[in-house]
């Protein structure tokens, strides 16, 4: 199988529900079916998608928006001629998109729920990317000016509020159940601090390898800085993330269990090639374990969602052998579940409520006039 790198760059930036599709000549692009290959959002303009290939003949494909109403066009308004490819294993090839056929010109804003402020490109002296924070205020924080808050530290922050970001058009959902679940009363008010991934995401989220380097930004310079800018407990923080997010979730509040209280661990890579630092780490602690809250979470479709399902439920069981007590730890397997975004929003509720989750009085919603 030959793989290759294909990028697109779009001089136009597209809002909340867009897609960018590859097709072509061959089977693998879809006979020509407009929104046969989807791609990934990396950014606002840029979008990448891993292509398999059985052969090296070289192929021909477009690029569209999912319909032929919608595929590329030139800087003139021109419909694109086809691009050839000759595959190669392991090269990339980087298109430039002007415009599209539709005349689509425009981006709609962020569709994120509730208040939110944006740290612009945070750099750190631990890692070599900057990356843009996203900080999430519960309902009822500005109008309760003396209320300190415990904090939420999530990972690949692009996918954790806003569709328009995020990977498929689907997020985690976190900013519309917090504020539902905030204002019901199931969960106490709490701020969330969405971190972006970067180019380094796998070595970053990974314990062998610049992982540490990773949690040293979080809680030597990113915590530091929301602490002081926000109205935070510094003492109440918790962390979640899934699949690389997942397994760094887990060894963040497993070793430093005086920082984060719980960690969400959904799809956690827990495989050999990621995961045994983690599992030497439980191995170690029998007579030392951490208290700290653990949510595991994993679903059971084909794919890779099933290779993850086993080293979930390896590390359920270990966890359970080295006498980690019960009423600390949940284990939720959704059998069906993919590995993507629409997967973890619908975990989105049941972590909420272990993590923040007691008796409140219902918030006032900040949006409507209260009547007493």
């Amino acid at each position: 199988m030959i793989r290759m790198l294909i990028v697109v760059q779009t001089a136009i930036s597209l809002g909340t529900g867009e897609q960018v599709f590859l097709t072509g000549d061959t089977h693998e692009l879809g006979r020509w079916q407009p929104d046969a290959v989807p791609m990934t959002r990396q950014d606002d303009n840029r979008w990448e998608v891993v292509l398999a290939l059985r052969e090296a003949t070289p192929i021909h494909f477009k690029v569209t928006r999912g319909t032929w109403d919608t595929e590329a066009v030139d800087a003139e308004g021109t419909i694109c001629a086809n691009q050839r490819l000759t595959p190669k294993d392991g090269a990339r090839m980087v298109l430039e998109v002007a415009g599209w056929k539709d005349g689509q010109t425009t981006q709609t804003g962020p569709q994120i729920t509730g208040e939110y402020e944006v740290l612009p490109q945070v750099s750190s002296a631990f890692l070599e990317h900057a990356r843009d924070v996203i900080v999430w205020l519960p309902p009822g924080y500005t109008a309760h000016p003396s209320r300190h808050y415990p904090v939420l530290y999530m990972h690949d922050g692009r996918q954790v509020f806003d569709p328009a970001t995020s990977t498929w058009g689907k997020s985690w959902q976190v900013d519309e159940r917090a504020q539902e679940m905030i204002l019901s009363g199931e969960l106490e008010p709490f701020i969330v601090v969405a971190v972006d991934c970067t180019d380094a995401r796998s070595a970053e989220y990974d314990p062998s390898r610049k992982g540490n380097a990773y949690i040293r930004f979080l809680l030597q310079e990113l915590k530091p800085l929301v602490d002081t800018r926000w109205r935070t407990d510094p003492e109440r923080s918790c962390i979640a993330g899934s699949s690389m997010g997942g397994l760094i979730s887990f060894y963040a509040a497993w070793r430093h269990p005086d920082v984060f209280a719980g960690a969400a661990c959904l799809s956690p890579a827990f495989v050999e090639r990621y995961g045994l630092t983690c599992f030497r780490l439980v191995e170690a602690s029998r007579d030392n374990l951490p208290e700290v809250k653990l949510f595991l979470s994993c679903g059971g479709a084909a794919g890779l969602e099933a290779e993850l399902l086993g080293g979930t439920l390896k590390m359920a069981d270990l966890l359970k052998n080295v006498g980690f007590p019960d009423e600390r730890m949940t284990v939720k397997i959704e059998s069906h579940a993919e590995h993507n975004e629409e997967a973890w929003a619908r975990m989105t509720p049941h972590w909420l409520r272990f993590l923040f989750g007691s008796p409140q009085i219902p918030e006032a919603d900040p949006g409507t006039k209260e009547v007493l």
